[in-house]
């Protein structure tokens, strides 16, 4: 319960802190909070705690004493102290130890500092002023944050807390629902002992032997008529109540997880600080509709995209405050999240009033990346342009910094949204700013879904991503390069049959409906469908059996007994996109069937070596393994085919760019893609990388199998 209350009392700490830098509140509530979180530290037994705060309390003072604004280094001070003590009340390793230690010894020379000094009331900030960070008048309290080790961070906040709080009143409420349902299996129970006396009665009158027009044996067989209706009736009035009780049942569990929007919204003010400080900006951070309930499940899913949007937002957007004002902008830059909610679907804003974004430069970009091509660009809305920054992959920046420029971030935000049976879109105006919209479901435990039948077999799509249900026969056909496509709103619709991609039999129906789904502005046409039925279910994971399949994410149970397997859209998508000409593609889905996909891993770190590895024998793939870029060109020469290396750059013997040099200098494979994975990710790395002959990098701090995966599946797609 302790760890619980301080995060909370830290979480309120650091945005007190905040409060006190833009002159929103003055140091009492800061000292009165610390305070008492010092004193149930030390009844606890965290003296360790109790100590640190003690030196955050003296050095509070010692700024509010000195008088003026805090200098821009003492919020530095302040909520790196927090988070020491946070990590202390989480149960951090003693090393942490250390650091108060030297915090403490750190207050002590300032105040030492201090008392040599007069003091200077009323003086200015060193350096630059902080940048300011608000919320919304309309906010009943303080909100949470948590800062990661330290000064200067940008990285993510903690997740939610594995508890919630309930009101007695609610678990009460649950009491008298079990009651309910204990009353109804004993009615149950009645109901079969009835059923099994009928089945009795039915079997004595059959062994008897009785002609069925004699007195007795029509009198018994009314009996069970009678007994029949009466079961059925009760039957029904059972099923109806089961119903309710299922419905409340439902309700008030997700009551229970429902919190407010703000647990979330409150994690960013001081990761926002920090980054602002870092990047030289000076923002505002306002929000609204914080009070809005939302499922815990969605929040924790909603965080890493948020927090993506908003790092953009300072980052990609915002611009610094000598350019905002050239362009008679105010030198403070506003970032925004407003909520709302229309029936059961959350609405989310993250905006900026910054530079917005270039779509010729977008275009650009897509066409390099191979997104689309320049006819199809030359023709394209601005929206559709729009939708390239969603890919994998794909940045502006020309070069990578520590806060971004690798492709990730938005392509995050698509993919968890999208899951979620959600959607996102984006608008800019150049010089006034740029507005993500998201919207997706209160709550992920009960989701639509479309129901269909391809072959024999059950499968789903999200109903968001549902666009529409049009009989085959009235759309017009096409055939283009990449294969055959229908004519939709004067679109040229891609057509996925999702018998090949399923590997289901063909099964004959008459009038045949074509699904158009959606993931952002891409649209695919899906045939080979039938039986659609809407529905409201609960998704369920899969498990480990399907965990490497980006396909199907979740399934739903049938009430017949068997599942349905949901379909990712955004996957459907990109199979269709991929697709070459028929021909070809059969071709090439012939050879992946007959021989698998081989890659080449030089590492000369075993550990890492294993992780590579398996992340790829995972997805398929054959994997040769190196211990340095020698013994990687000598398995490459003895071996027929490799499709793929993936290689470190620092090696003995012969080190990653002089593996990439020696490979493209030779003619069988100079066109295998190469990726880098190395630990020194500055750009005269990657510059270097890139230029000896690197088709994609990562850096070892950013590494997840996911993040390979993604990386390297585009480049052995056409293998």
């Amino acid at each position: 319960m302790f760890r619980q209350v301080a995060a909370e009392r830290i979480a309120k700490l650091n945005l007190l802190w905040i409060e006190i830098e833009r002159r929103a509140a003055d140091a009492s509530g800061f000292l009165r909070e610390a305070h008492t979180l010092k004193g149930e530290a030390s009844l606890i037994g965290f003296a360790m705690v109790s100590r640190l705060l003690h030196a955050v309390e003296d050095y509070v003072k010692l700024v509010r004493d000195r008088g003026g604004l805090p200098a821009e280094g003492d919020g530095d001070v302040i909520l790196g102290g927090l988070d020491i003590a946070l990590r202390l009340t989480k149960g951090a390793p003693d090393a942490v130890s250390r650091d108060v230690d030297a915090f403490v010894a750190q207050v002590a020379a300032a105040h030492d500092t201090s008392a040599s000094s007069p003091p200077t009331p009323n003086r200015p900030a060193t350096k630059a002023q902080p940048p300011m960070l608000a919320h919304a008048e309309a906010q009943p309290e303080p909100l949470s944050e948590q800062v990661e080790d330290g000064v200067a961070t940008v990285s993510a906040p903690a997740r939610l807390e594995g508890s919630i709080r309930v009101t007695a009143e609610k678990i009460d409420y649950l009491r008298g629902m079990v009651s309910d349902l204990l009353l109804a299996h004993v009615r149950w129970r009645q109901l079969a002992r009835i059923s099994r006396r009928l089945r009795e009665s039915a079997e004595e009158l059959r062994a008897s032997g009785q002609s069925t027009s004699s007195p007795s044996s029509v009198d018994a067989w009314a009996r069970m008529v009678v007994g029949l209706s009466d079961m059925e009736s009760r039957l029904r009035d059972e099923t109806h109540d089961l119903e309710r009780f299922i419905g409340d049942l439902d309700s008030t569990t997700r009551d229970l997880r429902m919190i407010p929007l703000a647990s979330l919204l409150e994690r960013f003010p001081v990761p926002l600080r920090q980054l602002s400080r870092q990047l030289g900006r000076r923002i505002r951070f306002l929000t609204s509709g914080e009070q809005i309930e939302v499922d815990k499940a969605l929040l924790e899913l909603l965080e890493e995209p948020l927090l993506h949007l908003l790092r953009n937002a300072v980052d990609h957007g915002v611009e610094p405050p000598e350019e905002r004002e050239a362009a008679s902008k105010p030198r403070e830059a506003v970032v925004r999240v407003a909520a709302g909610v229309a029936g059961q679907r959350l609405h989310l804003q993250v905006s900026d009033d910054g530079r917005g974004i270039d779509v010729d430069i977008i275009r650009r970009r897509a066409i390099a990346n191979g997104l689309i091509s320049e006819t199809a660009a030359a023709t394209a809305s601005e929206r559709d342009i729009m939708r390239a920054i969603f890919a994998a992959g794909f940045s502006t920046r020309e070069q990578v910094s520590e806060v971004s420029g690798r492709g990730i971030g938005l392509n995050v935000v698509l993919d968890v949204v999208e899951n979620v049976g959600g959607k996102v879109d984006v608008r800019t105006e150049p010089g006034r700013g740029t507005v993500f919209d998201i919207e997706v479901p209160l709550t992920v435990a009960i989701t639509r879904v479309v129901l269909f039948r391809v072959g024999m077999a059950s499968y789903a799509l999200s109903a968001a991503s549902v666009r529409s249900l049009v009989e085959a026969a009235s759309m017009a056909r096409g055939e283009t390069a990449d294969g055959p496509t229908v004519d939709y709103g004067g679109m040229a619709v891609p057509v996925l049959d999702l018998r090949d991609v399923l590997d289901e039999p063909a099964v004959v129906t008459e009038g045949s409906r074509i699904i158009i789904a959606q993931s952002g502005a891409d649209l695919v046409a899906l045939s080979g469908t039938q039986d659609h039925l809407e529905r409201e279910v609960i998704l369920k994971p899969l498990g480990k059996l399907f965990e490497k399949l980006p396909l199907v994410p979740a399934a739903v149970n049938l009430e017949e007994g068997a599942i349905a397997l949901v379909l990712k859209t955004a996957e459907l998508v990109l199979l269709a996109r991929s697709r070459g000409r028929k021909d070809a593609s059969k071709a090439r889905a012939s050879e992946r069937h007959a021989r698998p996909r081989v890659a080449l891993v030089a590492d000369d770190s075993p550990v890492v070596r294993d992780i590579v590895a398996q992340a790829l024998r995972a997805h398929g793939l054959r994997v040769l393994v190196a211990s340095d870029g020698e013994e990687a060109l000598a398995l490459f020469s003895s071996h027929a085919r490799v499709d793929i290396v993936v290689t470190d750059i620092d090696m003995p013997r012969l080190d990653g760019l002089a593996l990439i040099r020696a490979l493209r200098k030779r003619d069988e494979s100079r066109h295998i893609p190469v990726v880098a994975i190395s630990m020194r990710g500055g750009d005269p790395e990657r510059q270097a990388a890139y230029e000896a002959g690197v088709s994609a990098y990562i850096d070892k701090g950013d590494f997840s199998q996911a993040l390979l995966w993604q990386t390297v599946r585009p480049l052995v797609a056409g293998s």
